[in-house]
């Protein structure tokens, strides 16, 4: 739309001579600001979800490594164990790949989790329970902040608002170009001139759109979330 926009807007200046003698920087501003800021939340979120996405594997395995050392504990525990362990993970994966927001589907698999270690309190050891409560709140936390990008993520506000100035910028800009260019170029120039700074910001503002929510397999930079789930032998 933006770039149908700026080429309406160089036809209307270069057909009725319509010029503006201001300057840019303040209407630039009302771009570059908000979809700066928008990348760098962007970037910092999904930074900061593989964060979590370590710590959500790292208490994970350590879980599953203190249910198998436990001796008094029949090996097919263990195995249901390793079951349950790998069924909150897979929950959790799936809820982020297909935009589920709650935590009730994975506080229930993390409940019986739980109920699990609190049935078989007399083959596990007390210092070892306390190790595994340990790691059941690790994966409780970061679980429970991947969950929370789901809904929320970058201002509304402020993306509808970086939209609006991209979508209206030709406008401003194409009568500005004209009184500056208009009488040491050709009209053709204008007309790529405010393409390509259109196309510019819409192909920015896409990048942005496509780092927003980084776990849903469609951007080259996206979390590849199958790299942490559970590597567990059956």
């Amino acid at each position: 739309m933006a770039l149908v926009i700026s080429q309406v807007a160089a036809f209307l200046v270069t057909s009725y001579d319509v010029k503006f003698h201001l300057d840019l920087l303040l209407f630039s501003l009302c771009i570059v600001f908000p979809l700066h800021f928008s990348m760098q939340a962007a970037f910092k979120r999904r930074e900061r979800a593989l964060e979590y996405f370590s710590l959500l594997k790292g208490g994970s395995m350590a879980l599953h490594y203190s249910f198998q050392i436990e001796e008094d504990l029949p090996t097919e525990k263990k195995k249901s164990s390793s079951d349950l362990l790998k069924g909150s993970v897979s929950q959790l994966m799936h809820q982020l790949e297909h935009r589920i927001a709650g935590y009730k589907g994975l506080q229930q698999k993390l409940d019986e989790l739980f109920s699990f270690i609190e049935t078989n309190r007399k083959e596990i050891s007390k210092r070892n329970t306390l190790r595994m409560i340990r790691y059941l709140r690790d994966i409780t936390e970061s679980s429970t902040y991947l969950l929370s990008l789901v809904n929320h993520r970058t201002i509304a506000g402020l993306r509808f608002y970086s939209v609006f100035f991209i979508i209206i910028f030709p406008l401003i800009q194409a009568p500005i170009v004209w009184y500056h260019l208009g009488p040491v170029v050709p009209v053709w120039f204008i007309y790529v001139f405010l393409a390509t700074t259109s196309l510019i910001l819409v192909t920015l503002n896409n990048f942005q759109t496509m780092i927003e929510y980084p776990f849903d397999s469609k951007g080259m930079d996206n979390v590849v979330i199958k790299d942490f789930s559970l590597d567990i032998p059956a």
